[in-house]
């Protein structure tokens, strides 16, 4: 089910730079590997073995005296899928003396995976198993107002589970969902910047416990329950 790879696409590739997405970037590069491409120079790595596994380091933070690189905050993306993508294998198993941080860990044995690992893979399953239906992180009815910052509604959709979906959107005005943008609206008065419109939107899907495929309105995805195998 390639469709279903758009899960774990939205943080799939490690960039060589520090630089900060924006929310609007981040889905910009969903479901691409524009986030992939190589716009610097060669980076010079080396590889260093422990018991468990290997890791590359960059060569500079592997020089005495060297002044530890950190790494830049990202925003969380809008797509809920905790703990995909490959920063999973960045970092902290094999620190070096110093506090240098691994690009990428090499494990000789697989390890038993984390809690939040586990309940990632069984949302995916479960996710699949269900019906879905596309949802408008920006609501239509108020297409106009999100028109003004730039926001094009269409596209910025995701495939959720259709209960959810019935049930953030039950009652009068929307539902719960519309409504409570209808309130951030009135109460930013069209005063907030274009990024704090995607803030806004990660902080309700965080909050309705949305999950679910990014993609655009139009786009033809399979959208009906799919099996999953019992490995």
């Amino acid at each position: 089910m390639r469709w279903m790879l758009g899960l774990l696409l939205v943080v799939s590739c490690a960039p060589a730079g520090v630089h900060r997405l924006t929310p609007e970037e981040v889905w910009r590069e969903a479901g691409t590997t524009a986030g992939c491409r190589d716009d610097t120079h060669d980076i010079c790595t080396a590889a260093l073995c422990a018991g468990e596994g290997c890791a590359l380091y960059r060569c500079e933070d592997l020089v005495p005296g060297r002044v530890v690189r950190t790494r830049g905050a990202t925003v969380a993306p809008l797509l809920v899928a905790p703990g995909s993508g490959a920063q999973r294998n960045w970092g902290n198993a094999q620190g070096l003396p110093g506090g240098a941080q691994p690009i990428m860990v090499f494990r000789w044995h697989r390890r038993e995976p984390l809690p939040s690992e586990l309940r990632r893979q069984q949302a995916i399953e479960e996710w699949a198993r269900r019906p879905k239906e596309r949802h408008h992180i920006f609501p239509q009815a108020f297409e106009r107002r999100f028109a003004r910052r730039g926001i094009d509604v269409h596209q910025y959709v995701i495939a959720i589970d259709a209960d959810l979906h019935h049930k953030i959107h039950r009652g009068e005005a929307g539902g719960p969902w519309n409504r409570e943008w209808e309130e951030w609206l009135e109460l930013k008065r069209d005063r907030a910047r274009k990024v704090e419109y995607f803030e806004q939107a990660s902080a309700m899907i965080q909050k309705h416990g949305l999950f679910g495929l990014t993609m655009t309105y139009w786009q033809v995805v399979d959208l009906s329950p799919q099996p999953v195998r019992d490995d």
